[in-house]
């Protein structure tokens, strides 16, 4: 999966974990998001995708 898809993939689900954080609470909502966004495909993506790029020469 290249990065933007993982990382976009990742914010999908964060959000809806996010959306169901009334129930059943506070401490496992901050887990579960820790699952999503502290997965190390979902850091190496980030870090992919905020590399600077080579820009062609003109």
């Amino acid at each position: 999966m290249d990065p933007d898809k993982r990382v976009l993939k990742a914010v999908q689900e964060a959000q809806g974990i996010l959306a169901r954080h009334v129930e059943p609470g506070p401490s496992q909502t901050i887990n579960q998001l820790l699952d999503v966004l502290d997965n190390e495909a979902v850091v190496q993506a980030i870090e992919e995708s905020t590399m600077e790029k080579p820009t062609p020469e003109h």
